[in-house]
């Protein structure tokens, strides 16, 4: 599995990636052949995609931010500026995790991983603080009649609950540092995500 930088070969694949892996997504909010082009305009080192010789099967999609946009109460919409990345500050000392996905062919074999440790290479090169993101909740839905959403949070953390998104991110050494309500427009998975933070003085400290 390679993992590179993408290129505009790749925009009609990455279109279709988006309905595949997140078919409970409002339409509105899929990314599309016109917002890949325009990332990779804006900021061509922060994204990539997982390649099976030449079938795009993971991608990852960031820009950079400043601290007041990262740890600002936002939602999706607003801070990709719909989509587009035109929030893209190129002093930004830190990098959004805008967009993760892995076709559910090739889940469980390390490419989520993979490109963890891609963005990872990216913000130690670039001198960023770290990595900030709003990660979905899709376990919640089984437990929104027994927790608030917080609840459900924070037993996650504590291990206590596994949440299908959350936990590995957790494994990758994010922390929550809150709540975003009314994110994404995820349909059955729900709409709230936790405000999750990487470090980089934290990660290479330990």
């Amino acid at each position: 599995m390679l993992i590179t930088n993408t290129q505009p070969k790749h925009f009609a694949a990455l279109a279709e990636h988006q309905r595949t892996c997140f078919p409970t997504l409002d339409p509105s909010e899929w990314l599309t052949e016109e917002h890949f082009a325009a990332h990779l305009r804006l900021f061509p080192d922060g994204q990539h995609v997982a390649l099976d010789g030449d079938r795009v099967v993971g991608q990852s999609s960031t820009f950079r931010c400043r601290s007041d946009q990262a740890f600002a109460v936002h939602t999706f919409h607003d801070i990709l500026a719909g989509g587009y990345f035109t929030n893209h500050d190129p002093q930004g000392e830190w990098l959004y995790g805008a967009d993760m996905s892995v076709h559910p062919d090739y889940r469980r074999q390390g490419i989520a991983r993979s490109l963890y440790t891609a963005r990872k290479a990216l913000i130690r090169r670039f001198g960023m603080n770290g990595m900030v993101a709003g990660g979905m909740l899709p376990g919640y839905r089984h437990y929104r009649d027994q927790l608030d959403i917080e609840a459900y949070v924070n037993a996650v953390v504590a291990g206590q609950l596994s949440d299908p998104t959350l936990t590995p991110q957790l494994r990758n050494g994010f922390v929550v540092r809150g709540v975003l309500r009314d994110y994404l427009h995820a349909g059955a998975l729900g709409n709230d995500a936790a405000l999750i933070v990487w470090e980089r003085d934290h990660d290479d400290a330990s």
